[in-house]
This record gives structure tokens, C-alpha cells and sequence, in this order.
């Protein structure tokens, strides 16, 4: 399902250790990793600046080709196809160039940072990857960053696929998120794990009597989406629950030990180009499982 990459680049503290996660993507068909750099224009000199061929940015590439080299090693070393690409601009729009140029099948995004509070937020480069891309972006979580050790990372990355989330709320973007799980047929998937959360706070205005009509209806569309699945050959288990969408998809995740989410990446409030929906967008952040979310624009 997968056999080209495209692995964004900035040489940050964990950039080499989160490439050793995607390496493992091997396992499932991949053939060919991408690293790519892109020499953000916004933080070039103005001063001096005299365009992209400026003696600026021919330092600039000089130095990242040398520092590429070490992972372009790790990926040939892996038994993988390695390509180095080094751009200048901004830095979403050349990462979603190269992916449509490269006709890549998944974007990598590179380590989460923690803030002053201990949160995890996504990279804005990352964020306006999902907004605006339509390509699959797999958000990994490297250990470190939530000061994990090696066998958390072993756990998370040497069998990307064992166990999977796949979160539903009947959107459209849930049903191609289904689409992507159904394809991941042959990845070593063990259980995949369907989650529905029935959000509390719509619930408290309901009767009794159109609380059970809600509950039923959503639960016989759950026994549908397992009954779908097992007929493609998968072994299930099923969530459904009343509760709030973000956190219990975060606990529910942990209580099973899940090495993958796989969601759409906009739910049913979605707004083309403004904002990508709340629930996958706040899993994505703070939980510390890897995401792979899939984009659901035509």
C-alpha cells in the first residue's frame, strides 16, 4: 500500500531517531524513502537576501547536503532507496510540491515538541500539511519527546501496525479513513480496535427514551463497520461509549495498548481550508501513540 515516503528534514534533536521509526515501514511495502530539506525563505537574511540563488542559501545548502548524508546512510543501510532533495521556500508548500512531483503514498512528520506545560503540540509546518495536503501524514511519536525509553520506541515502531485505533464519527472522512484501514490488509494488523464516542455534552439534552433510540442506532452502526471488517479478514473489538471524543479516544488507546490511530484528519465540522477537525486534531497532539491521518479532500 505503501512504497515511497517522503520524510521532511530539520535536523532537530530527534529528527535521525523518529527516521529510525519510519524505517520499519519496510515491513509494509516500502521501497523508497525521500528525505527532504527545505531552506525556510522567512528565515534567510533580508538584508542580504538576493533570491534563491544567493550565496546565503548556497551556504545553506551545502551545510544540510553534508548533514542529510548521515540519514540517507540509515536509510540505505535499512535496505531502502534513499533520495536527498533540498529546497528553498516555505517550507508546506515545498513539502507538498515534492510529495505530488514525488507521488509519494505517505508524508512522515518529524519529532512533536513539548510546551512550557508539558503538552505535546503539532509543528505548524505539520499542521498546514494536513489542512492543505491530501496525501496520508503519519505523525510519530518518538519516546523521548515524553521521556519514554527503547523498548516504548521498539514497541511503537517495529510493528507500526499491530494494533490499530480506528476511531469513527459517520463522517464521510471516517469512511475514507475505513478505506485506508481496509488497505493495511497485509501490514501484520493483530486486532483492529473501532472506537465511537457519543459526546456527553449532546447527550445531556436528550430524554431517556432518545438517549436508548441514539445508543441502539449507533451501536448497530458499529456492528456494521466490525461485520465489514471481518469479512475482510480482520479481527475485532469494539468501543462505543458516552464520554468526551478527544480523551476517551486517548484512553481507550492506551488501555489497549494500540500502536497505531488511524482517523480521517476532519470529522463532521469540517471547513475546507480552515480548520481540520477538533477530535483528530487534538488525538494527534496529545496522545502518545502515533497517528496516521487521512486526508478525505476529493
Amino acid at each position: 500500500m505503501y512504497k515511497k515516503i517522503l520524510y521532511p528534514i530539520k535536523f532537530e534533536e530527534f529528527s535521525l531517531d523518529v527516521l529510525s521509526c519510519v524505517l520499519h515501514f519496510k515491513k509494509v511495502g516500502v521501497k523508497e524513502i525521500i528525505l527532504l530539506h527545505v531552506i525556510d525563505v522567512a528565515r534567510l537574511p533580508m538584508d542580504k537576501y538576493e533570491g534563491y540563488n544567493s550565496d546565503d542559501v548556497k551556504r545553506l545548502t551545502e551545510i544540510a547536503s553534508l548533514k542529510m548524508d548521515e540519514a540517507v546512510r540509515m536509510v540505505k543501510d535499512a535496505g531502502l532507496r534513499a533520495k536527498k532533495k533540498i529546497e528553498t521556500g516555505v517550507p508546506y508548500r515545498e513539502i507538498l510540491k515534492a510529495a505530488l512531483k514525488e507521488k509519494v503514498s505517505l508524508i512522515a512528520s518529524g519529532k512533536q515538541k513539548k510546551g512550557i506545560i508539558g503538552e505535546i503540540f503539532i509543528g505548524s509546518t505539520t499542521d498546514k500539511i494536513i489542512r492543505y495536503g491530501n496525501i496520508p501524514v503519519y505523525i510519530a511519536k518518538h519516546p523521548a519527546v515524553f521521556g519514554g525509553g527503547k523498548e516504548t520506541c521498539a514497541k511503537y515502531c517495529e510493528i507500526p501496525f499491530r494494533r490499530v485505533l480506528y476511531p469513527t464519527d459517520w463522517s464521510d472522512c471516517a469512511e475514507t479513513a475505513l478505506a485506508q484501514v481496509k488497505g493495511l490488509k497485509n501490514t501484520g494488523i493483530e486486532e483492529v480496535v473501532i472506537a465511537h464516542i457519543m459526546d456527553e455534552k449532546a447527550m445531556r439534552m436528550q430524554t431517556p427514551k432518545k438517549l436508548k433510540e441514539f445508543w441502539n442506532a449507533d451501536k448497530e452502526k458499529m456492528e456494521s463497520v466490525k461485520h465489514e471488517l471481518e469479512k475482510n479478514g480482520f479481527k475485532v473489538k469494539m468501543h462505543i461509549r458516552i464520554g468526551k471524543p478527544n480523551t476517551d479516544l486517548i484512553r481507550i488507546a492506551r488501555e489497549e495498548n494500540i500502536s497505531l490511530i488511524v482517523m480521517g484528519s476532519h470529522g463532521k465540522s469540517y471547513i475546507e481550508g480552515v480548520l481540520w477537525g477538533s477530535v483528530s486534531k487534538n488525538v494527534a497532539e496529545y496522545s502518545d501513540r502515533p497517528v496516521l491521518l487521512v486526508s478525505c479532500k476529493k
